[in-house]
């Protein structure tokens, strides 16, 4: 896809900061294919340590052990596995297109027309059941 100018046109500044961050990540490994695994890193380095700290949350919820490896490292390995794309532009995944998607419903719920990074962290916390493991847990669903 060569316009990302749709999507660009449904984030406010904030939500824009971590679309945009998305799609440079996936450039900078050559992938030019941004998955969900893109978004949640960008969101990881960009909203200020929003998204760390409701992963801390969830993690204290459930009682499980504190994250001994990064967030960024777990999702920097997961996207080695990534796919590529080799037509021109860059794509935008389905899985990506679906997060954002629900995003943009709470955006609408809560007023707005564009998506913030509030939304796209709310539409994190909100996909369920999420298989959340670390070294110590061979895996735990959050609901």
């Amino acid at each position: 896809m060569n316009n990302l100018g749709v999507y660009q046109d449904r984030f406010d500044e904030s939500g824009l900061r971590i679309f945009d961050q998305a799609v440079e990540e996936s450039r900078r490994r050559e992938q030019h294919y941004v998955s969900l695994g893109h978004v949640l890193l960008a969101m990881a380095v960009a909203d200020g340590g929003s998204f760390k700290h409701h992963l801390k949350t969830m993690r204290a919820a459930l009682q499980l052990e504190p994250e001994s490896v990064a967030v960024e490292v777990r999702l920097d390995k997961f996207l080695e596995y990534s796919p590529t794309y080799d037509g021109r532009g860059v794509r935008i995944g389905p899985d990506a297109i679906r997060f954002f998607r629900r995003a943009m419903k709470i955006a609408r719920t809560n007023g707005r027309e564009k998506i913030a990074a509030a939304d796209l962290v709310s539409t994190v916390l909100q996909l369920a059941p999420i298989l959340y493991t670390g070294p110590q847990q061979p895996g735990a669903r959050l609901r």
